[in-house]
């Protein structure tokens, strides 16, 4: 009988705690308590690298299925979604049950945890946070709650990789990523970034042997359930270390310090070169991306013009006109020219390598000041970030620190000189006033704005000397905003005879009233000479020159590069996030 009692107290004993289980935490160190059971384990993520990320996950409520029986583990997460789980992982974190009221009639279906997420006390007081990178985590998550207010769709939009660590980074305690790696740099995240902290938590582990974030890539659901249970229970945190990253032996299959080329007895490394290839290589892919709108501009014009569409282009040409622009660059097809992509990376690499060693072998020249040295020791900590070597950081911000002290050496000269250099440039130094012939909404008609031209051509000629109060005066009289201040104005945009006219405007002078076919201008001419900027932009054209003049005549020996494969190099950018 005894034996029994005693067997029943202990049966009923081991039910009550298993029925109390969830309200502590159910793994030790672990941070949030269970709150259900994964009885019934989804099908798409049964035996996947992330299955027991999504059972924590699930057991925690912080994550749903998408379904009874499915999880999307590649379907992706919008703001709204991330903004309702992080609130829901801090108000489990801190005791709390995780459930939000529902919201009120007529407010979005996530505003109840926003609004649980804007009273936190470290999103409003930042005070006592100095550190860049920790203050950018803090402020990226109100920013983004503030869009969502502001933005009828952003909610909507797929979250990325970046926001939603910045996101975790703001609500976390420090002592919740304790480190167990001793990572110092990854190819695309620098080594002030908060992103290293959970790397050396072990709740990021990267997307290759290298360990890039690609933090701009799409935020899916099987990569937030991973990083969420390794926030919540340390024991899935990973111990890891990644491969070093060194560009040219990813490129080129050389060592940093191998010379590639020698310009003017300055010699560019592998290291070097990588970088220059590296950039020619997103050049080509920036060129590619901005082709669409040259390619498609009668569809441009109607994407637009259509105010219900809310996606991009890609997806208006694909959606509207059945044109799928998502094929990469086939770099080894010749363009109307007969030079691929490929080509063309390695032509102006080679370029920018002589380039870089003709301003090399010139520092004794043009000695970088006290304040470019320091300079160049304050962003060092970008040494190792996309496998960048010492020497090859050092080179091209020395080089880059050159060829300015050139342009400045070529500061000195004349208010005529300055004029002349713009003239070359088909640029005028001024400001001026418009006023639309005909205009399309009916303010003006063509006789009134005429009228009103010649009015503001009177008064400037009245007051030639005062620039302060023709300023006034355009920005009374014109139709338009933006000629107030004094700037640049490209001469492109008018007729030959107009532009023949200004050229040979005096400084000081305002023109005639000059007739365009939809608009009339007036322009008053200032001295460029006064204008810092300006003398420095122009600076660039003389020295632009003398740096042609030095390349061409560069004493350069060099070994091929024809064989390097600028594909494979683009493959390999790209899944470092470079790209």
């Amino acid at each position: 009988m005894k034996r029994s009692r005693l067997l029943s107290l202990l049966m009923t004993l081991a039910l009550t705690l298993s029925l109390a289980a969830p309200a502590a935490a159910y793994h030790p160190g672990s941070l949030i308590p269970q709150t259900r059971t994964y009885s019934t384990p989804f099908a798409d993520t049964r035996g996947t690298w992330c299955d027991a990320a999504v059972q924590t996950c699930y057991e925690t409520g912080l994550m749903d299925g998408k379904s009874a029986t499915a999880f999307d583990p590649q379907g992706s997460l919008t703001y709204g979604q991330i903004v309702v789980i992080v609130a829901r992982l801090h108000e489990l974190m801190n005791g709390g049950d995780g459930k939000f009221d529902p919201p009120a009639e007529g407010e979005a279906w996530y505003q109840p945890a926003s609004d649980y997420l804007l009273g936190l006390p470290i999103l409003n007081e930042t005070d006592e946070t100095t550190d860049p990178e920790v203050l950018n985590s803090i402020s990226q998550l109100p920013l983004t709650l503030w869009a969502m207010e502001e933005f009828e769709d952003y909610a909507s939009r797929p979250c990325t990789r970046y926001d939603f660590i910045f996101f975790l980074a703001a609500i976390l305690p420090e002592d919740a990523l304790e480190p167990i790696n001793s990572i110092t740099s990854l190819p695309d995240v620098t080594q002030h970034s908060v992103i290293l902290d959970f790397y050396n938590a072990g709740i990021l582990t990267g997307s290759n042997e290298y360990g890039a974030f690609n933090g701009l890539d799409t935020l899916n659901r099987g990569q937030a359930a991973a990083m969420l249970a390794r926030v919540v229970d340390p024991s899935q945190r990973v111990q890891f270390t990644p491969k070093p990253l060194i560009l040219s032996q990813a490129l080129l299959g050389k060592d940093p310090d191998a010379v590639i080329m020698t310009v003017d007895g300055f010699d560019i490394t592998a290291g070097t070169y990588a970088l220059l290839l590296a950039s020619e290589i997103s050049e080509q892919h920036i060129a590619h991306y901005f082709s669409r709108y040259d390619a498609y501009p009668e569809e441009f014009s109607a994407y637009l013009e259509d105010d219900l569409f809310t996606g991009d282009f890609d997806t208006y040409l694909k959606e509207k006109y059945g044109i799928d622009l998502s094929a990469p660059i086939d770099w080894n097809a010749p363009d109307k020219g007969g030079m691929t992509p490929a080509q063309k990376v390695l032509s102006d690499a080679r370029e920018e390598a002589i380039r870089t060693g003709v301003l090399m072998s010139r520092q004794k020249d043009y000695p970088l000041t006290e304040d470019q040295r320091a300079e160049l020791e304050s962003f060092s900590y970008l040494v190792g970030y996309m496998g960048i070597s010492q020497e090859a950081y050092e080179t091209m911000c020395i080089s880059a620190a050159v060829l300015t002290n050139l342009q400045e050496s070529m500061r000195d000269f004349t208010s005529g000189e300055l004029n002349r250099y713009l003239d070359q440039q088909n640029m005028l130094y001024g400001m001026y006033a418009v006023f639309y012939r005909d205009d399309e909404y009916g303010y003006y008609t063509d006789e009134e704005s005429r009228e009103q031209a010649d009015t503001l051509r009177s008064q400037i000629s009245s007051h030639l000397q005062d620039e302060e109060y023709i300023s006034y005066l355009i920005w009374k009289y014109s139709q338009d905003y933006s000629g107030q201040d004094p700037d640049l104005i490209s001469l492109d945009q008018f007729s030959d005879s107009n532009i023949a006219a200004l050229k040979s405007l005096g400084v000081g002078r305002v023109s005639s009233v000059l007739t365009e076919e939809d608009r009339y201008v007036v322009v008053y001419r200032m001295d460029p000479s006064n204008n810092e900027e300006i003398v420095a932009q122009a600076a660039a054209i003389p020295a632009e020159e003398q740096m042609a003049a030095w390349c061409t005549a560069a004493s350069v020996t060099a070994e091929s590069t024809d064989s390097v494969d600028v594909a494979a190099a683009a493959q390999m950018l790209d899944a470092l996030g470079y790209l």
